[in-house]
């Protein structure tokens, strides 16, 4: 397809008009949701309400806007606000919030609200049958374990502040202290759509806390709200080697979860050592080839069952991976280890590795997408802690929703464009191609892996 060809579609189609398609067709009661938002303003001194303030945000993020200041600039035409105006059904809207209007609101808005947000796009994303075939073994929703970092700065921001002390290797001084905030995130894989389904921010209680909060305890945290807002939901919890532990296996026994972790030696010495000795005495191997058209794969996969551990039983699989590029000759190599209590056989051995190996979805879809190419999320928006927060969260609320939009337009699929190329264009009909309420219809939506 020709620059010019593109070009065409692209002015032949209002790309803000198939967002809100998509919206209508997975969150029919967002906006509803949106506005029933707890407001604790003083009623006399609101211009806008909740919904038309947190919209404001979720079409920054998904045009990838990332400073307050670049979605005041972008968002000052007259179409922007006709455009969010006729979206929402209001009849008449002046201007879009200022970004101090929209920091004030979230400096007071608690957290749950936007959560609850949240957890109604998941349900209603989990309701729908054209996704069942995303399921590992047509069962369990597979969901991705990993904490990442979102600010950091060389004063103490707030109480809540992690600290980490630098120090110089030969004289053993302070060169300097960071102050930094993560965050620990649940993500529920849906083929190449990687979805936020629960989140733990990763904080300390007060200042002068002995001990810091990390990972693992947040991990505890969260698991106990995931199930409590999920109890029902079938869960394969997937995690790097921090979490191959007995606190995971517990909290999954505890919640009847299922887990694919990887493993390394260290991890826990005890059941390496005895995989090795039990592969030399009774070894269970399945070796598969492919031959592509550029490269040669082979797989040899190596399965110990009923490993003791804490009075529990641990299954792990190895899978050594040889990849020949036909054309230079090279040969590469990889080794995955994965640990799990899910029973392995041949039938069953690639698909637990390829879910196993689907956790790194969560770095890169997730993480690397939300840090380097669509939102920049370690841009602090807002210096005041519990608006950061809630600026983090409508991010994630905006990526369940950018996502679908890729995923689900047709024309988008056609033109095979980049997530920073989608999003330019979707803030560019956003702000100068006027939406004509008609042309929002519900129709057939399909997602499909690209």
């Amino acid at each position: 397809m020709t620059r010019k060809e593109k070009r065409e579609i692209i002015s032949e189609n209002n790309f803000f008009g198939e967002f809100l398609i998509i919206k209508n067709h997975f969150f029919k009661k967002l906006f509803e949701q949106l506005k029933n938002v707890k407001d604790i303003r003083q009623i006399g001194k609101v211009i806008y309400t909740p919904d038309i303030l947190l919209f404001t945000m979720i079409m920054k993020n998904c045009c990838s806007i990332t400073t307050m200041n670049e979605m005041k600039n972008e968002f000052n035409t007259n179409n922007s606000v006709e455009n969010i105006a006729k979206a929402m059904d209001y009849e008449e809207l002046e201007n879009l919030p200022h970004y101090d209007t929209i920091n004030n609101f979230l400096k007071k808005l608690e957290n749950y609200q936007l959560e609850k947000i949240r957890k109604y796009m998941i349900k209603e994303l989990l309701k729908k049958r054209s996704l069942e075939h995303y399921r590992y073994n047509n069962k369990y929703w597979t969901i991705a374990i990993d904490a990442t970092g979102m600010f950091s700065f060389n004063k103490k921001h707030c109480e809540h502040c992690l600290k980490r002390t630098f120090k110089n290797k030969e004289t053993g001084e302070i060169e300097r202290v960071e102050y930094y905030h993560n965050v620990l995130e649940a993500k529920l894989i849906i083929g190449d759509m990687v979805f936020s389904i629960e989140t733990e921010f990763i904080e300390n209680e007060h200042e002068d806390i002995e001990k810091q909060d990390c990972e693992l305890k947040a991990f505890s945290r969260l698991a106990k709200r995931l199930k409590k807002e999920y109890p029902k939901l079938p869960i394969c919890i997937l995690g790097d080697s921090l979490y191959a532990c007995d606190r995971t296996f517990e909290i999954c026994k505890e919640n009847r979860w299922k887990y694919i972790l990887r493993f390394k030696e260290g991890s826990i010495p005890s059941i390496a050592k005895e995989f090795k000795t039990i592969q030399k005495i009774e070894p269970k191997e399945l070796k598969i080839e492919q031959k592509l058209e550029r490269v040669e794969i082979t797989k040899l996969y190596k399965y110990v069952n009923e490993i003791d551990y804490c009075n529990k039983k641990i299954n792990i699989v190895e899978c050594k991976e040889q990849i020949l590029n036909k054309k230079d000759g090279k040969e590469t190599e990889n080794t995955f280890v994965f640990i799990t209590d899910i029973e392995i056989s041949e039938k069953k051995v690639e698909k637990i590795v390829a879910a196993g190996r689907s956790r790194w979805k969560i770095e890169n879809e997730a993480f690397n997408n939300q840090k380097n190419i669509s939102y920049d999320i370690e841009h602090a928006c807002c210096l005041d802690y519990n608006a950061m927060k809630n600026h983090y969260l409508l991010i994630q609320i905006a990526d369940i929703l950018k996502q679908l939009f890729e995923k689900g337009v047709k024309v988008l699929r056609i033109l095979k464009l980049g997530k920073k190329e989608i999003s330019s264009i979707l803030k560019d009909h956003l702000r100068q191609v006027p939406l004509i309420i008609e042309d929002i219809s519900t129709g057939r939506i399909q997602i499909r892996d690209l």
